[in-house]
């Protein structure tokens, strides 16, 4: 039990960062995509920043429980296992978002951009996700009154990220599935 909580601490620690860079890339994001097709800028605010953020921490503590499990089973090298994972990502999740078209959004002349840019977010949130937990992973290893910090941030987040997780598991099912086979 240690040795997993010890794991999951480290995802934690990980994905906590991964979700603030991967909220801030998603707001520019959204910006390029506001640039290039102006009619469709909602405007920016602060608000909407910080919720995207919230969403990129909460989506990266539900994936770094996956990537806990799954990491040992990936290729050596972050480079590898983040691409992969990322790869994968955007396979379970980002293919069926497109197709789930939220707001129509993502039919229409912007399609090529936006779904070109949030697939690469996909794949870049892995690789970091990857290399933060290889750097965690070494920083811990180096010292073991440093393994205290993945307990706590195993025992402070182990409750929101599986809330995460069952949140977009319950998404998937009750909302994604059923608009991709209304839009088909």
């Amino acid at each position: 039990m240690a040795r997993i909580a010890k794991k999951l601490g480290i995802g934690f620690f990980a994905a906590i960062v991964t979700g603030i860079i991967s909220g801030l890339v998603l707001r520019l994001i959204m910006k390029i995509i506001a640039m290039v097709f102006p009619h469709m800028a909602g405007g920016f605010t602060f608000e909407g920043t910080f919720l995207l953020i919230l969403l990129g921490i909460g989506f990266s503590l539900a994936n770094s429980i996956v990537y806990t499990f799954v990491q040992r089973y990936l290729p050596s090298g972050w480079v590898r296992k983040g691409f992969i994972y990322g790869g994968m990502n955007l396979v379970i999740f980002g293919i069926p978002f497109f197709l789930s078209n939220p707001d129509h959004d993502l039919f229409g002349p912007q399609a090529p951009l936006g779904i070109t840019l949030f697939s690469l977010l996909f794949l870049f949130g892995g690789l970091l996700l990857a290399r933060l937990v290889d750097r965690v992973t070494n920083w811990v290893d180096q010292s073991n009154g440093r393994l205290k910090y993945t307990y706590i941030f195993f025992a402070l987040l182990v409750v929101p990220a599986v809330m995460m997780s069952g949140g977009i598991i319950y998404e998937i099912v009750t909302e994604i599935i059923p608009a991709i086979r209304s839009n088909f």
